[in-house]
């Protein structure tokens, strides 16, 4: 049944995998907006990737729209929806980037081969690597060590640090079994695309790269583009493991300085325009080297973060879903920070490195019990007692996911120590 802001709202925004706690801010920001809400495809359906047709999630979210067309069509997700919100807008004449230029960045030897050409001091060295050939022949394409990764993945999903012949050997084993799960459907994606370099075409989708081992300051830099212009609305810090395997939080706003931030949106101006990406929200992952002087691009990803749509809000008091929605409603995204309750604020990824059965969890109840005692706090549990973490989906090759806390604070020392709070009151039990 239709809610009230939905009928007095003169225009509809489509999302690709909505989720039901993003729908209800996204209805909040539509209140203001005059816009209400509608799922093209649900979350479970683009998220958790199984057995699925691209076809068939086009001809699905098709049928959405034959019934009930949208005045924009949105996503916050990486491959496929991005892919898909790009098709579906073209098809419908909608604002938003083209199908060309989200796979350019969503291809990471592709988006490489840009970065090179744009800004060839800050891209650091790659390759391409075809799992199907034979390792030991082909022999590894950079000194080690270096990264290998799927072209198209997500969260570090088959991605290994290679170190030496035998970690080659085993890095390309692992990828032969498991890149043709997102590799093929990318592959679908690519066959739609015109011009594609003849040397990304030869990869395909199901390929890999190897690059570089980089350093420094991780971060993030958020930004969109209108008609041409491009503007960032926010940077945020990465904070990995001691070893460099994983990230551990990312917090806002960045500690960066002024010049560091200004070297990333000269970059970023450059890497879109190159690209052709507009209409749309974007960000891009550096390592900043600020005692060397030295900036490297990680990745580009043609969308915003939904890892920081919460902790812009309580720093904010805005969220970044606002310029995703402005943006693929053809409106220039302009943020207007009102203030949050925090200086500070982090999204936790709370691992485990060793396998295990989980034996407690809190439940629903015990669960918003401390999200209050600690509040601003929120918190996702992605695990269930019962639960074996080896055969949890989507996991990461050097430690398993068990939830996401995020917390906000009046400065560092006052975060890390509500974190460790939180996660003694959590209290997950586990089975060796």
């Amino acid at each position: 049944m239709e809610t009230a802001m939905e009928r007095s709202a003169s225009r509809e925004l489509g999302v690709v995998g909505l989720e039901p706690w993003r729908e209800e801010r996204l209805g909040r920001i539509g209140q203001e907006r005059a816009f209400a809400v509608r799922p093209v495809l649900d979350a479970a359906r683009v998220r958790y990737l199984r057995q699925w047709s691209l076809d068939e999630l086009l001809d699905e979210a098709r049928q959405r729209l034959d019934e009930r067309p949208v005045d924009g069509i949105a996503t916050y997700w990486d491959f496929p929806s991005s892919c898909i919100a790009a098709i579906l807008a073209e098809e419908h004449d909608l604002p938003g980037p083209r199908l060309p230029s989200v796979v350019t960045f969503e291809h990471k030897y592709w988006s490489r081969l840009l970065q090179q050409k744009v800004a060839p001091e800050d891209t650091p060295r790659f390759a391409a690597v075809d799992v199907f050939a034979d390792p030991d022949i082909e022999g590894p394409p950079l000194p080690y060590p270096f990264w290998l990764k799927p072209v198209k993945s997500f969260s570090g999903l088959l991605g290994f640090r290679v170190t030496d012949d035998e970690q080659w050997c085993a890095a390309i084993r692992s990828l032969r079994a498991g890149i043709e799960r997102l590799g093929g459907p990318f592959q679908q994606v690519l066959d739609r695309v015109a011009d594609v370099p003849e040397e990304v075409a030869r990869l395909g989708g199901a390929g890999a790269i190897a690059e570089g081992i980089i350093d420094g300051d991780q971060c993030t830099l958020e930004g969109h583009v209108h008609d041409g212009e491009v503007e960032v609305h926010g940077v945020f810090d990465i904070h990995r493991a001691a070893d460099g395997s994983t990230f551990t939080h990312y917090t806002y706003p960045s500690k960066l300085s002024e010049a560091a931030r200004r070297h990333m949106h000269a970059i970023a101006v450059d890497l879109v325009t190159a690209a052709g990406y507009d209409q749309g929200a974007f960000n891009i992952e550096y390592f900043i080297d600020e005692e060397r002087g030295r900036t490297w691009i990680l990745e580009v990803n043609p969308r915003i973060s939904q890892e920081h749509d919460q902790l812009m809000v309580w720093v904010d008091g805005v969220s970044n879903l606002e310029v995703m929605a402005s943006a693929a409603l053809g409106e220039n995204p302009m943020l207007r920070p009102r203030g949050g309750p925090c200086s500070l604020a982090a999204k936790f990824f709370v691992r485990r490195e060793r396998d295990a059965t989980v034996t407690r969890v809190p439940d629903a109840r015990r669960l918003a019990a401390i999200e209050d005692r600690f509040a601003p706090c929120a918190i996702e549990l992605l695990v269930r007692t019962g639960d074996r973490l080896s055969e949890l989906p989507e996991q990461e090759p050097y430690s398993y996911l068990l939830a996401y806390v995020h917390l906000g604070a009046d400065g560092e020392g006052e975060l890390m120590d509500r974190y460790d709070a939180v996660i003694r009151e959590l209290d997950l039990g586990f089975d060796d």
